[in-house]
């Protein structure tokens, strides 16, 4: 059994990140088994969010893996590392969390607005290589009244309309958000996996 943490304690983005990863670079019939740093009791400090996405998923990656080679508790194959932006009005912005009351309840932006999330994606390997992408996955903005704020969710969730559907995505099928992301993640991760079955040949 090959072991694969996750590390986020986002049940919502633990769930996503898990779907795409399983479907397109680590298959569970290839005895693959999937963690979360719920699984583990994670209580390591947290990581400051500086930098880009991609160094900010990749810091989060080592430092969770540096915390478990302290303890002697590194049976991971693999440790993912994952952080998010949204690019809005011309601009990506890395810091989500500044912008989420603004959006849910400050009429921050217009109906039907195109807003796009960006996903960078870090993976360690026990032998300390390192694998890294950027998905991209747009969204059209639908307000929401009494729209709510839970922790370890996804809140925007309820005002992103997927393109060609006229849902949010908390109100679609698991399913059916799951596959629009996919269908809009596919290709850098399966770029991804090439790479990593690239050197697993080469090493």
């Amino acid at each position: 059994m090959k072991n694969i943490l996750i590390a986020t304690k986002n049940e919502d983005k633990y769930k996503i990140v898990f779907y795409l990863l399983e479907k397109i670079c680590f298959p569970t019939t290839a005895n693959y088994k999937f963690f979360s740093l719920n699984d583990i009791e994670y209580d390591g400090p947290e990581q400051k969010e500086q930098g880009t996405l991609l160094e900010r998923a990749e810091k989060k990656a080592k430092a969770i893996k540096n915390y478990l080679v302290k303890k002697n508790k590194n049976i991971y194959e693999y440790i993912i590392g994952t952080d998010d932006g949204i690019f809005m009005k011309g601009k990506l912005e890395e810091n989500i969390k500044d912008y989420i009351k603004k959006i849910l309840y400050e009429n921050y932006l217009e109906e039907n607005e195109e807003i796009c999330f960006s996903r960078a994606y870090c993976i360690l390997s026990k032998d300390d290589k390192i694998f890294r992408t950027i998905t991209k996955v747009p969204y059209k903005y639908k307000s929401k009244k009494n729209a709510e704020i839970k922790e370890n969710t996804y809140p925007l969730s309820q005002v992103c309309v997927p393109f060609g559907l006229n849902k949010s995505l908390s109100d679609l099928k698991i399913e059916e958000g799951f596959l629009y992301c996919y269908n809009y993640s596919k290709e850098n991760l399966l770029k991804l996996n090439e790479e990593i079955k690239l050197k697993k040949i080469i090493f």
